[in-house]
């Protein structure tokens, strides 16, 4: 009887471990999608905006041509 419960607890264990697995990984899909929309809307801005916002073309073509994954 004792085996038993261990491995029900085990296999709940498990589950959760799968289950916030999952959901950090959404959540890190979700994250650098936002970021290559942003990087896309930023490059999207006239100079008037920029100056607005303090950057350079420079600055928005560096930040642009970093791969989604990378801050």
């Amino acid at each position: 009887m004792t085996f038993d419960l261990r491995l029900s607890r085990v296999r709940r264990r498990r589950g959760f471990e799968m289950g916030t697995w999952l959901r950090r990984a959404v959540a890190l899909l979700r994250t650098w999608r936002e970021r290559a929309r942003q990087r896309r809307h930023l490059a999207s801005l006239n100079e008037r905006m920029l100056r607005d916002i303090g950057l350079t073309r420079g600055d928005v073509m560096a930040e642009s041509a970093k791969p989604f994954w990378r801050v």
